[in-house]
């Protein structure tokens, strides 16, 4: 049985032990003023839809492509630059 997927509850907390946190992460709902009024508030977007199957094996092709090509473009880019400097 595979260990729970661990949530980013932790981060959404009014408690932040990085400064950095507070940069790139917006504050709490609970924090932010309240200056509109309900009305003019736009409707709340659904949450995204967590990862499936097929996704992740879409995910996993596509690492398992670029780790294979990698190594292919870092050994021709010197002999590619070279042709461009040369015409």
């Amino acid at each position: 049985m595979a260990p729970p997927i661990p949530s980013f509850a932790s981060l959404r907390g009014p408690r932040r032990s990085h400064p950095a946190m507070d940069v790139l992460a917006p504050p709490p709902v609970a924090a932010r003023a309240v200056t509109e009024t309900p009305a003019a508030r736009p409707a709340e977007k659904a949450a995204p839809r967590p990862a499936e199957w097929p996704d992740l094996l879409r995910f996993g092709v596509r690492m398992a492509h670029d780790a294979v090509r990698l190594p292919l473009l870092l050994a021709c880019a010197p002999a590619r630059r070279l042709r461009r400097l040369l015409g």
